[in-house]
């Protein structure tokens, strides 16, 4: 996300193309006059960060009586979490080397407990949502199953089972985790990994619990709810881009420009990209990536009752999902760009030339019997994000 004013047109991703009636909340608040009183949080940042803090707030309990403003520059899910690729994703022990590397190697160096509470974490995130769309009654196109996560040369899938392995050591020593039940699996058998997941070069593959739905439905119905709140007073006012916060006399002030000026007790910032314009002093600590996603529209051969049962990570390749009506989904697309045109990219109003060749071919190369339709046919869209 650039900073304001904005000197693009972004790309519209498949899920903000899909999610235009009128309770999408579109222009919401537009043209409303921000509060003049003092309110107890604003949140800045209307993605999926934002939208599910204001929901939690709004809990009966969380925080009764008090005042929530969101704030967003554009619209709800404009940015990264209207633009991905709508996997409910927990990580397997495929990060275990990065986590647990030092610094000075590019690692994170953290410790074994550390690195279970991430694998855990986004596991027992993953139970959250599910148990949030079926409480709330949410049409977000929610899927609970498994993936497979696959690999694609021996050497790949021999890391893969070393990983595993240390996983399991790490869970068995772990005093908080070692009676915890998972439901993983490693395929080792080449055949039956070609077999259950349908890549034509699988060497071995994982099933993992995941998920997925519609990212923009999802992060909108969240927000509703908490507007709909009669615990919290929630507004939420969209094409309010913040450009500046100041401390004074106990006070946040939260300048819209234009739009007004804010006053809150606390700020919460969830702007992912934009935090670097906002917040100077994560320059050096925040790098946007231009990351680009794709739908495709399959051949009759994975249609209908040959459609794909599961969602997929492929090493070297991008994370993917079937989605209910419109096909698959997928990205994001691997850095075969040169780094400059990578890295430190803001601009969502283009695509480059090799994702569009790369769409038109990855699911065709992949997939066993996809099809035998030229390399064009298929191709339904593709979309920037960062």
């Amino acid at each position: 996300m650039p900073a304001f004013p904005q000197l693009f047109t972004s790309t519209v991703s498949h899920w903000q193309k899909t999610n235009r009636g009128p309770t999408s909340l579109w222009s919401h608040g537009r043209d409303a006059s921000l509060p003049t009183e003092v309110v107890d949080y604003v949140i800045i940042g209307a993605g999926a960060t934002g939208a599910s803090l204001a929901y939690q707030l709004s809990q009966p309990g969380a925080a009764d009586g008090k005042s929530i403003v969101l704030l967003d520059a554009k619209d709800v899910a404009s940015c990264a979490s209207g633009r991905n690729g709508g996997h409910v994703l927990p990580r397997a022990w495929a990060m275990f080397p990065t986590f647990m590397s030092p610094l000075e190697k590019g690692g994170s160096s953290l410790n074994a407990e550390q690195v279970l509470d991430i694998i855990f974490f986004e596991q027992d995130n993953l139970d959250l949502i599910e148990r949030i769309v079926k409480s709330e009654g949410l049409d977000v196109d929610f899927w609970r199953g498994h993936r497979y996560e696959v690999f694609n040369t021996p050497q790949s899938a021999a890391d893969n089972m070393r990983n595993f392995e240390l996983l399991q050591r790490l869970i068995a020593r772990s005093p908080k985790y070692r009676h915890r039940k998972v439901d993983w699996m490693v395929i080792t058998d080449p055949a039956e990994a070609k077999r259950v997941s349908r890549v034509h070069d699988a060497v071995a593959c994982n099933r993992i619990p995941s998920g997925s739905w519609h990212p923009h439905r999802a992060v909108t119905a969240l927000l509703r709810l908490a507007l709909k709140s009669t615990a919290a007073n929630v507004q939420f006012f969209s094409w309010a881009p913040v450009a500046g916060i100041s401390n004074a006399n106990g006070r946040v002030s939260v300048d819209c420009e234009s739009r007004g000026v804010i006053t809150a007790r606390q700020v919460i910032v969830a702007t992912n990209a934009y935090t670097r314009h906002l917040l100077p002093e994560t320059q050096d600590l925040l790098v946007p990536r231009l990351a680009q996603a794709g739908r495709v529209v399959p051949p009759a051969s994975f249609s209908g009752a040959q459609a794909l049962s599961n969602t997929y990570t492929v090493r070297e390749g991008p994370y993917l999902i079937q989605t209910p009506y419109a096909g698959l989904v997928f990205g994001p697309y691997p850095n075969m760009d040169p780094p400059d045109q990578v890295y430190n990219i803001e601009d969502d109003s283009i695509t480059t030339p090799s994702v569009r060749a790369w769409l038109q071919s990855w699911c065709r190369d992949n997939f066993v019997d996809w099809g035998q339709e030229s390399a064009g046919e298929g191709l339904a869209e593709h979309w920037s994000g960062e």
